[in-house]
């Protein structure tokens, strides 16, 4: 095998895995899915802009990562810096009312759901950058 002749592949070419990470990325696109229904099911409450532009770019995210596009990462690391700031108000918020409170399992209650979406929000992209990079390291040999 010459190691200096060009690859196979087109760099376009989506990633073929079919190992545990290609089923990890199919349901992380059914996340991203389920997600933008729920948004836009929300707009049968109050119509307003956010649940639409977040039930776009879910959209986006979860048809890249179904088709295995290595576009689709730049989908889920906006996903993720948008967890991260929206953490960053909610912790805000919680101070300005009093957190900590005086019960402890009151505190933790309170935070867990946004330490959840923090949890999502740092572990998605973490596993699509090494999903993408594995592929593209198959592509080079």
């Amino acid at each position: 095998m010459n190691p200096y002749a060009p690859p196979k592949a087109r760099v376009s070419d989506p990633p073929h895995d079919d190992g545990p990470s290609a089923w990890v990325t199919k349901f992380l696109a059914l996340f991203f899915a389920i997600l933008s229904v729920l948004s836009l099911l929300s707009l049968l409450n109050r119509l307003s802009l956010l649940p639409v532009a977040v039930a776009c770019l879910c959209s986006v995210a979860s048809i890249g990562l179904w088709r295995s596009r290595p576009w689709s990462r730049w989908a889920v690391y906006l996903i993720s810096m948008l967890l991260g700031l929206w953490f960053a108000w909610y912790l805000s918020t919680l101070i300005a009312g009093g957190w900590p409170y005086a019960s402890a399992t009151r505190s933790v209650g309170w935070l867990f759901p946004g330490l959840l979406l923090l949890m999502l929000g740092v572990a998605a992209p973490v596993f699509v950058t090494r999903v993408f990079r594995k592929s593209n390291e198959a592509v080079g040999q």
